[in-house]
């Protein structure tokens, strides 16, 4: 029997549930909470990109979560650590 849990409807529900996460589990939940899609693969390694820039530590993920609908091949996947600095800086991606 496999279980999915629901996805997180923001960064802050993603956060309660685990203090480390794969930078994909967020990328979608940040896309979510701000109501814009997920499955752009070149908006996402532009979110990797703006991490890596504003200093968040990036630990290859050995695990990529298998993820329909959002490229042929699994993109990179890291492990983050959701820390209160750390989600304020996720939330300066595309801020103008």
């Amino acid at each position: 029997m496999v279980f999915f849990l629901p996805r997180a409807r923001n960064v802050d529900e993603l956060r309660q549930s685990l203090l480390y996460n794969n930078t994909l589990e967020v990328w979608m939940a940040l896309c979510t909470e701000r109501g814009n899609q997920w499955r752009n693969i070149e908006e996402y390694y532009k979110f990797l990109d703006h991490l890596s820039k504003v200093g968040v530590k990036l630990d290859l993920s050995v695990v990529c979560p298998p993820i329909k609908g959002f490229s042929e091949k699994p993109p990179k996947a890291f492990n983050i650590k959701l820390d209160p600095e750390t989600v304020k800086k996720i939330r300066t991606f595309g801020a103008a």
